[in-house]
């Protein structure tokens, strides 16, 4: 049996690589919107600092999960860490929202990255 394998030529790789970049540079625009978004709500006292702080959470593990379900998408290969981060960006925003002052977001960003690198060990 013959094993063929397709290799991507230049330009497909650098068109990859472009639609990757506008990616980023969504989620970045998102983010800057997310956090303007807040303040402008706090400033009006729509919400308070408490409700500030899980809306960013929240908002942001929503924008890591979305950069990565479109990678997934267009078949660019997802980041681990941003998955993992905006998982924990949204049980900080739902811990922050229902019980604030409850969660360490450091304590919870470290067990994420120990678990991380846990599977990535057991994973080879």
């Amino acid at each position: 049996m013959v094993k063929v394998e397709v290799v991507m030529d230049e330009k497909a790789l650098l068109a990859r690589a472009m639609l990757n970049l506008r990616l980023i540079k969504l989620s970045w625009a998102l983010f800057f919107i997310l956090i303007g978004g807040s303040w402008i709500l706090e400033s009006l006292h729509k919400i308070d600092s408490t409700q500030k702080l899980a809306l960013v959470y929240a908002g942001t593990g929503v924008i890591f999960l979305f950069l990565n379900l479109l990678r997934f998408i267009f078949k660019i290969p997802a980041s681990r860490f941003t998955t993992g981060i905006g998982f924990l960006g949204m049980l900080m925003g739902a811990a922050n929202y229902y019980a604030p002052d409850s969660i360490s977001i450091w304590a919870a960003a470290i067990l994420i990255i120990g678990f991380s690198m846990l599977l990535g060990a057991l994973k080879r």
